[in-house]
């Protein structure tokens, strides 16, 4: 059986309310981990709507890796083998649960969509990509699998240890990844199964940048300005410098990790406004990095 879990913190009602109808019809039950918002009212209000939804609320925001594996808690003690994780900001397509389920079996840790970036690609975009039905992921974090509509398997999600609650936010899914790859399972993304998602605030450049699909060709594409708060610049360096800490010595050279904070400080201080002060998390996050311990 698969549940979903979406997690929230201060989400945009309207939008979780679409969320909600796309995949409440798709699942048997959806739990909702609020992350301490201030509308949890609302929030509250939605699920009531709603014969298969229920919220756990929390008072405090304990990070995106916490809520993940509450949810994955609540999805095994519903009689669940499987959890499809969601972000608040995340809509399905019909039939994109049905769709990922078809590929799930043995040695397949999880399966995620194609995602489509509001800020980048139209579903006509989608449309017209000649893409294969499915593909494996190579890499944990160059074009990696990302949390957002990904059904994982529970049994290998307890083998590995769950998602690491020392990341908080961002690099959470790609450390799982890793770990999820280290264990010997394979990831997949379904083609044949988009959706609808959201990443930072992204908007065109000018500059065009190579970059590998999921195939490992290279490809000229425009470079998209990530639109990160401060707040997450920080966890981004914080985030890479504890991931190289904890796999680059057999990873290498290969991985992104502390070897894309470079590129990502110059890229922020080219395209994006509140330079200062995301230099700033940046600067402070590679230092957390490195003094933080490692679990």
């Amino acid at each position: 059986m698969i549940i979903a879990g979406i997690v929230t913190f201060e989400p945009d009602i309207d939008r979780l309310q679409e969320n909600l109808v796309a995949v409440s019809q798709q699942v048997p039950h959806v739990f909702i981990f609020d992350n301490g918002s201030t509308n949890s009212e609302a929030i509250s209000n939605l699920a009531d709507a709603s014969t298969n939804v229920s919220v756990i609320y929390n008072k405090t925001n304990d990070g995106i890796a916490a809520a993940l594996n509450r949810l994955a808690e609540a999805a095994l003690d519903h009689g669940a083998n499987f959890l499809l994780t969601l972000d608040q900001d995340s809509v399905c397509f019909p039939t994109m649960v049905s769709k990922l389920a078809t590929e799930l079996g043995e040695g397949i840790g999880m399966v995620t969509p194609y995602i489509i970036d509001r800020n980048k690609q139209t579903l006509e975009d989608y449309h017209r990509l000649n893409l294969p039905r499915v593909e494996r992921y190579r890499q944990p974090a160059r074009r990696g699998a990302i949390t957002s509509g990904a059904i994982v398997d529970l049994t290998a999600w307890r083998r590995v240890g769950g998602f690491d609650e020392l990341f908080f936010i961002d690099y959470v899914d790609y450390d799982f990844n890793q770990r999820l790859m280290d264990a010997g399972y394979a990831i997949l993304r379904v083609n044949a199964a988009p959706l609808l998602h959201e990443v930072g605030r992204a908007t065109l450049t000018w500059l065009r940048v190579p970059r590998k699909d999921l195939s490992g060709r290279w490809r000229i594409e425009r470079f998209f300005a990530f639109g990160h708060s401060p707040f997450r610049c920080y966890y981004k360096a914080r985030n890479r410098v504890i991931f190289t800490r904890k796999h680059g010595r057999k990873l290498g050279l290969t991985h992104e990790g502390v070897w894309q904070i470079p590129q990502q400080i110059a890229l922020t201080l080219m395209f994006e406004r509140q330079r200062l002060a995301k230099l700033k998390g940046f600067v402070r996050g590679i230092r957390d990095g490195l003094r933080v311990p490692l679990t």
